[in-house]
């Protein structure tokens, strides 16, 4: 039985770029940024709510850009900084820029920096996942990178990954100049229920293993999480392993509901006539 229990799932949901399923909201939101990126045009992003893969295409962009010769990729999983001074501190850090004593100072350095890579041909693009975290001044600091250019191009390409909480804090008045900037905004769908079912049929295929999932259960998936890949690789995860311990090769909708059933969370309310 603990055995069972160990075998590795086809539905991790780790932000692994190998296992990402390209929709074409995926696909349409790679094009955007590498287009972007690739002709130095700035700053783009990656909008969405939560467990739609942002985080996940965002660490594929930074393996394919980190690939290309002629491109540094620098990415920040997660901005908690208290200050603009410290973000730009763990930029310099991740490129081998020492620490300097003040704001000004690290962005001149960083500024330096930039044109060195500029001059050998160079183009450094920034990846910052759950930028819904960053500070106002810290959003002003990424304008302010954007104003390190030549007349025909940005010394540095800026990709903001964040919840709708972003796209709302940058067409909020006070953010108007940052939003001027940017350029062919992505904004993440969920899942239709076809590439759900093509999504399970993807994630199966990599562990190669034949998939188990019916019909049925794939429309109780679709059901009960909206298309939201994450909750949908949950679910699919529980479901699989209690169709395994019931010695089921299918995993059949009455799986699912049981699963669903079993992980909701719900409001318990006193019984009439029975003291707390």
């Amino acid at each position: 039985m603990v055995t069972e229990l160990k075998r590795q799932t086809p539905f991790s949901v780790s932000p692994n770029p190998t296992s990402l399923y390209f929709t074409p909201s995926l696909e349409a939101a790679v094009f955007r940024i590498r287009w972007t990126v690739e002709n130095r045009q700035g700053l783009s992003a990656i909008l969405g709510d939560v467990g739609l893969g942002k985080s996940s295409l965002l660490r594929y962009l930074h393996a394919h850009f980190d690939a290309q010769e002629d491109t540094i990729s620098i990415l920040l999983p997660s901005p908690s900084f208290k200050t603009d001074f410290g973000l730009i501190q763990a930029i310099s850090q991740l490129v081998g820029i020492p620490k300097r004593r003040s704001a000004a100072a690290q962005r001149a350095s960083f500024e330096e920096w930039l044109g060195e890579q500029y001059r050998a041909g160079y183009n450094v693009v920034l990846l910052l996942d759950e930028a819904q975290k960053l500070k106002p001044e810290m959003l002003e600091l990424m304008r302010d990178f954007l104003n390190f250019e030549t007349n025909d191009a940005k010394l540095i390409q800026v990709v903001l990954s964040g919840q709708l909480e972003l796209r709302d804090r940058l067409l909020s008045p006070p953010m108007r100049a940052i939003y001027s900037r940017l350029v062919a905004p992505c904004l993440l769908a969920p899942l239709t229920q076809d590439e759900l079912g093509a999504m399970i049929n993807f994630r199966c295929q990599l562990q190669k293993m034949p998939n188990p999932f019916t019909r049925e259960a794939v429309a109780a998936i679709f059901l009960h999480t909206a298309g939201i890949p994450r909750r949908a690789l949950v679910l699919c995860s529980f479901a699989l392993e209690w169709a395994r311990l019931a010695r089921h090769e299918q995993v059949e909708a009455a799986h699912v509901l049981g699963v669903v059933a079993d992980l909701t969370i719900q409001q318990r309310t006193e019984l009439e006539g029975v003291e707390a």
